[in-house]
């Protein structure tokens, strides 16, 4: 029963459903299954007959219209109207054969009564238009039985059995008495349903109106509901007081308005906010603001007084251009500020003559600091007042001076370069100013710093840019420089050096560093370790070392820079170990990253993930960061000390530690500088240093490296005084890994390097 209720649309869903489709399928369904149903039994017994006394064609017609059902039950699922229609043909084609071919005449007309159905069928299926067509066209059978003639036999066949009555009356009770209405009564349930459900949203339709009216009345704004045109279909309350309207008095709302601007009268609706005022009173402002559009085209608008909004706006107006004035001036000199500044410069280097110049000067008052804490900043701020005051004074009457922040004053003086060039204006400027203050019962002595700049006419530079360049001359400029003048080169020099500096910043992130090698040999000239040495290449051309690492340690990129070195000897090591190149690495660090958190942690991690990392990697310290650097790097050095590092103290005897720090620094090598070595063997004040300097680290149990060996002179001597390491252009110059790599893998690994191949 289940699937005959979800075959036959009949569950309480498909009742709900008031789609036409869906209904009418089901009304579809139920007249052809319980038509097919309700005659089977007469289709098996006329069959029967048929068989009996050899009318086979009845047995074929019979069937035909059987199957023919069957066919249009069958594509109801997908064609309602085509199964539909075919139910009309086979519902006239019965009825015809009923007519035609039932030797009683009596009997065939009931196969006109068959046809009369006709219009309630496509009433339920096609509309009330197909249904008249039909009611028209029965009239043609209707007329046909009044004449009460019996039809010609046209084929000469006949379909009349024994029980022909029976067959036919039970045929159309059952259709007129079950399949119609059933079908009707599918109908009705789903009107009934749709009208609870109508009534239902009437209902709800009515409460939301209710509360939609309640809405529109009460919410808190004047709202009207108007025409396209402008006409008021309806307002509230708040309207109708603000339009000076009465109950239910029609009116335009457009005619009661002027509108700011005639334009916006043409559409406005679409503007979104527009500003008017009424007629009635034109002191008045409104601003109308489009809510919403409704379905039958009417706008929704609500209104808003904003007269008093428009009377305070006017107030704080004036009283704003008292005040801009003083938004151009300084509160405490009562100068100029920097806009003000800037906006004068402007106006008066625009009247300058072709032979004129304007001198800019950027004014910084040292030691200023030092008077406040010594007098207390109110004392400070009183000198800058008297300051200001003085110089003013001092200066030409057309001079133009401001406070730029804090200690820095600006000041633009208009120059003649037939009188003064720039130079000497800036110093008969700086020999004007006060050499003394008093304030109070203090005199301060005063001390100036000028950064100074110029331009003629036809340079086009405003005040802006003159500030920028007196600026930049000022941060140039050496503590014990008075008067420093913006210079062009010095500046483009500062952009190269700002644009190498991004460059190489983006070249340790991108690791486009390379790292070089070079060889330490004993005496005997057998390759021991490597120093690793960064290289960086920008199109080719090679960047001075000493360049980038300067840069690194100014600009506080040094951890970076060691972080990617550190890395990349790692994994040349990490390499060399799988390849059975057993050589040391030693790498460069100073007292930054080794007093950084994470490069510490870093470190550390790489050497308990690599247990060889202890004995292969050598860590050189230069020797000015341990005599300077704070306790905590003693520490963190013992600390890599005892877990197997090799430490060594580098470019030894260019720094200034003492003998108890050389005690207490857990290195285990010193690296002799470059220096000491380059002396040899003219300087015999530099080779007594340099042999009590070996007699002490032999004293001490600690390794020599000596650096800048570059002739066979200087080796045999370093050898005489027991030197176990060298390092220099004789032995090998710094290359990549790679070449190291390819030399050193033919060989044995105790290989003893020749100075002419390297």
């Amino acid at each position: 029963m289940e699937w005959l209720g979800r075959f036959l649309r009949l569950r309480a869903q498909d009742l709900d459903s008031a789609d036409s489709a869906f209904w009418q399928q089901s009304v579809l369904r139920i007249i052809v299954l319980s038509g097919l149903c309700l005659v089977f039994a007469i289709v098996l017994h006329s069959s029967w007959q048929a068989w009996q006394i050899g009318a086979y064609h009845v047995i074929a017609i019979t069937f035909s219209f059987y199957l023919a059902l069957v066919s249009t039950l069958f594509i109801s699922s997908r064609y309602v109207k085509r199964s539909a229609a075919a139910l009309l043909a086979i519902v006239i084609l019965a009825g015809l054969c009923i007519l035609v071919l039932v030797d009683n005449f009596e009997l065939g007309k009931l196969g006109i009564i068959f046809i009369y159905t006709l219009p309630m069928i496509s009433l339920m299926f096609f509309g009330f238009k197909t249904a008249l067509v039909f009611m028209a066209l029965n009239f043609i059978p209707f007329v046909y039985l009044l004449q009460n003639q019996a039809p010609p036999h046209l084929l000469g066949w006949s379909i009349t059995l024994p029980a022909s009555h029976s067959y036919l009356h039970g045929l159309l009770f059952l259709f007129f008495n079950l399949c119609l209405p059933l079908a009707t009564a599918r109908v009705f349930s789903t009107l009934k349903r749709s009208a609870v459900q109508l009534k239902d949203l009437n209902q709800h339709l009515a409460q939301s109106h209710d509360y939609y009216e309640e809405l529109f009345e009460h919410n808190g704004s004047a709202t009207v509901l108007v025409t396209a045109s402008g006409d008021i279909i309806k307002c509230n309350s708040l309207a109708s007081q603000l339009l000076g309207l009465e109950a239910e008095q029609q009116a335009n709302l457009l005619s009661l308005l002027n509108f700011v601007q005639d334009s916006q009268l043409q559409g406005h609706w679409l503007k979104g906010k527009v500003e008017s005022s009424l007629k009635s009173r034109p002191e008045s402002s409104l601003v109308l603001k489009h809510v919403m559009l409704t379905r039958s085209g009417h706008h929704v608008v609500s209104l808003q007084e904003i007269s008093a909004l428009r009377q305070l706006q006017l107030q704080l107006k004036q009283s704003q251009k008292a005040q801009d004035s003083w938004l151009h001036y300084d509160a405490l000199t009562c100068l100029p500020n920097v806009a003000g500044f800037t906006e004068l410069v402007n106006y008066k280097q625009e009247q300058l003559a072709p032979h004129e110049f304007g001198l800019m000067a950027i004014i910084r008052l040292r030691h200023v600091k030092t008077l406040n804490q010594q007098y207390g900043y109110e004392f400070g701020s009183q000198l800058l007042q008297h300051f200001s005051k003085v110089a003013k004074a001092a200066l030409p009457s057309d001079a133009v001076l401001a406070r730029v922040r804090g200690v820095k004053f600006a000041l633009w003086l208009k120059g003649d370069l037939n009188v003064l060039d720039p130079k000497q204006l800036a110093e008969a400027i700086a020999s004007q100013l006060p050499v003394e203050l008093t304030v109070g019962p203090y005199t301060a002595r005063m001390n100036y710093q000028f950064g100074v700049s110029f331009t003629e006419r036809h340079d086009n530079q405003n005040a802006q840019q003159l500030i920028e360049q007196c600026e930049l001359a000022l941060e140039l400029s050496s503590p014990g420089q008075a008067v420093s003048f913006y210079d062009q080169q010095q500046a483009q020099q500062l952009e190269q050096d700002y644009q190498l500096l991004n460059a190489f910043r983006d070249a340790i992130r991108q690791k486009q560093l390379e790292l070089w090698l070079q060889p330490k040999v004993d005496p005997q000239g057998k390759i021991q370790s490597f120093e690793a040495l960064s290289r960086w290449f920008i199109d080719g051309q090679a960047i001075a070392p000493d360049c980038f690492v300067l840069m690194a340690e100014r600009h506080g990129l040094m951890t970076m820079f060691s972080r990617l070195v550190l890395q990349q000897s790692v994994s040349i090591l990490q390499s060399w170990q799988q390849q059975g190149l057993l050589y040391p690495i030693a790498i460069n660090l100073g007292g930054p990253e080794l007093l950084d958190d994470s490069f510490f942690a870093e470190l550390m991690s790489l050497s308990a993930d690599h247990a060889w990392l202890t004995r292969y990697l050598q860590l050189e310290i230069t020797e000015t960061n341990i005599a300077v650097q704070q306790p905590l790097l003693h520490k963190r050095l013992k600390a890599l000390h005892q877990y197997g590092f090799s430490i060594s103290i580098d470019d030894f005897g260019t720094g200034h530690s003492s003998l108890s720090q050389l005690v207490d620094c857990p290195a285990d090598t010193i690296k002799i500088d470059r220096r000491f070595v380059s002396c040899i063997p003219q300087d015999s004040r530099t080779v007594r240093i340099l042999h009590t300097t070996i007699q002490l680290a032999k004293a001490l149990n600690l390794n020599i490296v000596a650096e800048g060996v570059e002739n066979d002179i200087q080796r045999r001597f370093l050898q005489s005084l027991g030197c176990q390491l060298m390092q220099g252009y004789l032995f090998g110059r710094p290359a990549p890994a790679l070449y190291w790599q390819n030399l050193l893998l033919p060989r044995l690994p105790e290989l003893e390097f020749d100075s002419k191949q390297a």
